[in-house]
């Protein structure tokens, strides 16, 4: 309300002043309309009042200039401004006020010369005259009357002669008015008492009074005359001496004049007064007129720039209240509304915004809401697929879908972990690209069975290398639909099954063992005593050849029995491999001790190196069996390089601190292991070479998978094969080896 109250208090004074503004022209013109009635109700003031005029029309004048003036400096103060809404007042203020000029000022000078003519036809000679004329002849009339008047009443007295008071005085005196065709005629005698009278009785009668100039003067012998008033009219009386009885008295001669013949004369003389008058204003009153004209110019001037002020306002001000609402609307601003009075296409205007403002704050409220509802669903969502992300990334089956030209989109950890990948090297890429020729024949046909089955899955175990890593890989594809029931792409469930098809083969070879150790180990020692005991007895008593081929015999019996026995023992040990002892240590100081075994005795032509990661952490394994994995494969190593002349070998470590794991590598530049081979060496009693027992990498294989960890083959280039062991290990910055 305080904020409202100024405006208020602005709106009233404005108001105040248009209504003075309107009165003082109002009275100007009634006045100036009604100058006559005015000028004869006070014919001393004319003077006063056409001064009067003249000035209310200067200050009319003034008044308008000065508004005109106003309104012109503030539109140039606006231009200058840049005040919104001005090229368009601008535009109508001179529009307007040019259309309103030039009819203005034509005008003007057709008024100017109508009113010169006027003025000059008004007090001209002719007029004059005619005024002067006029005048004369009611002058004349009326003198003419009252002597006529004043002859008929001394001829009246001389017919009457001296009154005797005869008896039929009434009829001779209505036979002398007759004569003399008079309305009226009265006869008073010497003390002013009515004698007699003769009235014809068609006009009113009035009687004249004894005590009147009239009488009195007639009565001491003098011939007068006199007006005397009337109701519809007056009476001009002759008065002249006449003798009575009772001594000299009066006759009276009354001659009717009509009501409309003496307003006639009345207005006549009257007008004779005015144009007296008004010929000595005749400058003021051509002025007065001119102020009213130019008066008139102003205002219609000022009428047309106040109409233009006031038609640009009706259209700017609602304008810029939209201007400003839009501004506020797309400041965000949505609860903004014009409040503007209008009632026609402006204010269909307005209210169409105030409507659209209103939908867009309902829409937006809307919006909000369905805001909220999406982030709260998309949270719900965003948790649920985190969720499966989780469980897919953290589960052991390798998990990939794809879309129905296999290019595939998800691809989890353990699916990396398979085909040794990164998933930004694989994620839109062809699912033939991570697939040897023979796989993708099998790939593309377990699809389309998939597709073409009532269950759209399929499931199948499947061999395959990769990266030198022979795998059995347990296949389940499954066909992902649309909520229309439109394929849309495949879901492949990928379970590595090396392991326990491994465990089953080394379970059935474990059982094997022990019972060939078991069904050999049983004759060899009455086999290797027979021997003995034979070459004891005979010894002594065979010739030199004779005890010579007995001594290489029984030296061969007893060298293949001992050759049988420790093959029977590392049966035994295969089938059942000592307890894991599991204790913290320094895994590169372990490498330290068994590479320095071999470090003295080999020949120049073979080398053997280290390069150990720094730092590693304390780490819990067996020592002997890690021991006994290390010399496995420095053992092999070496072979391999025997076999080719000459070559490297090199024991590293690497700790890949982002998935917890140990890699211990043992890489050679030997003959390395045929392609169709590779499959096949860490399979018990398989061996490349026809001394070995097949046993080494199948103990070290073991080993490894009893530590939690892998082992894998690879090939080393240019020559040669890379064996490593993959072991989890708990990473603590605060353990150091």
């Amino acid at each position: 309300m305080p904020a409202k109250l100024p405006k208020i208090l602005d709106v009233r004074s404005r108001l105040t002043a248009i209504v003075l503004l309107v009165l003082l022209i109002g009275l100007a013109l009634f006045f100036g309309s009604r100058y006559r009635d005015f000028q004869s109700a006070v014919p001393r003031g004319g003077n006063l009042f056409v001064f009067f005029l003249i000035n209310i029309n200067v200050l009319l004048v003034t008044v308008l200039i000065f508004l005109l003036a106003r309104n012109v400096i503030k539109l140039f103060y606006e231009g200058r401004r840049k005040v919104f809404g001005y090229h368009l007042r601008a535009k109508l203020v001179l529009i307007l006020a040019g259309f309103s000029l030039i009819p203005t000022i034509l005008l003007l000078f057709v008024a100017e010369g109508f009113i010169s003519d006027s003025v000059r036809y008004w007090f001209n000679i002719n007029v004059e005259q005619a005024v002067e004329d006029s005048v004369s002849i009611s002058r004349d009339y009326y003198s003419t009357m009252t002597g006529r008047a004043r002859v008929l009443a001394q001829r009246v007295s001389d017919r009457l002669g001296e009154i005797d008071g005869e008896k039929d005085i009434g009829d001779r005196l209505e036979a002398v008015r007759k004569d003399y065709s008079v309305s009226d005629i009265e006869l008073f005698d010497h003390y002013g008492q009515r004698i007699a009278d003769a009235w014809d009785g068609l006009g009113p009668q009035e009687v004249t009074d004894p005590q009147s100039s009239l009488v009195q003067n007639a009565s001491v012998g003098r011939v007068v005359d006199g007006i005397g008033k009337a109701m519809k009219g007056e009476f001009i009386k002759g008065a002249a001496p006449l003798m009575t009885p009772r001594g000299q008295g009066a006759v009276i001669v009354s001659i009717f004049v009509p009501e409309n013949v003496r307003a006639k004369a009345e207005n006549i003389a009257k007008t004779y007064r005015g144009y007296t008058e008004m010929k000595l204003l005749k400058k003021p009153i051509y002025t007065n007129y001119r102020a009213y004209l130019i008066f008139l110019a102003m205002l219609i001037l000022f009428s047309a720039s106040w109409l233009g002020f006031y038609i640009a306002r009706s259209i700017t001000v609602p304008i810029q209240s939209l201007a400003e609402g839009a501004e506020k609307v797309a400041g965000g601003d949505l609860s903004v509304r014009v409040d503007v009075t209008a009632t026609d296409e402006i204010g269909i205007l307005v209210q169409a915004f105030n409507r659209m403002t209103g939908e867009l704050e309902e829409g937006r409220l809307r919006l909000e809401k369905a805001h909220g509802d999406l982030e709260k669903a998309y949270f719900e969502n965003e948790q649920r697929r985190t969720y499966i992300e989780t469980v897919l990334r953290d589960v052991g089956t390798g998990v990939v879908s794809m879309d129905m030209e296999g290019r595939i989109n998800t691809f989890n950890r353990a699916a990396e972990v398979m085909f040794v990948v990164n998933p930004e090297d694989v994620l839109g890429r062809c699912i033939d690209d991570l697939l040897g020729a023979e796989h993708v024949r099998v790939m593309r046909g377990m699809l389309k069975a998939a597709l073409d089955s009532d269950l759209r899955n399929v499931r199948r175990e499947i061999p395959i290398v990769v990266a030198g890593t022979p795998l059995i890989l347990r296949l389940n594809i499954s066909v992902l639909d649309d909520p229309a029931g439109k394929p849309m792409g495949f879901v492949l469930v990928l379970e590595d099954m090396t392991q326990l098809v491994n465990a089953q083969k080394k379970a059935a070879w474990s059982e094997v063992a022990t019972r060939i150790a078991h069904e050999i180990k049983n004759p060899l020692t009455p086999i290797k005593l027979s021997a003995e005991r034979i070459r004891k007895r005979l010894m002594g008593h065979l010739d030199e050849e004779d005890a010579r081929i007995m001594s290489e015999g029984t030296a061969s019996i007893i060298r293949e029995v001992d050759w049988m026995r420790s093959l029977v023992n590392e049966f035994s040990q295969f089938a059942r491999l000592p307890v894991l002892t599991s204790v913290p240590g320094d895994i590169n100081g372990t490498i330290s001790e068994v590479t320095a075994l071999y470090s003295g005795g080999k020949s120049m032509k073979m080398k053997i190196g280290m390069q150990l990661e720094p730092d590693l952490p304390v780490i819990s394994f067996d020592h002997e069996q890690i021991r006994r994995v290390l010399i496995n494969l420095i053992d092999n190593a070496i072979k391999a390089v025997e076999e080719k002349g000459e070559g490297e070998i090199l024991v590293s470590t690497n700790l890949l601190r982002t998935h917890g794991i140990l890699e211990i590598s043992v890489a050679d530049t030997g003959v390395g292991v045929r392609e169709n081979l590779r499959n096949r060496i860490f399979e018990p009693y398989f061996s490349t070479r026809e001394d070995g027992s097949g046993l080494g990498l199948a103990i070290t294989q073991r080993i490894v998978e009893e530590h939690g960890g892998t082992i894998t083959h690879m090939e080393n280039h240019p020559s040669g094969s890379v064996f490593s062991v993959r072991i989890p290990v708990d990473i603590d910055p605060g353990r150091r080896a």
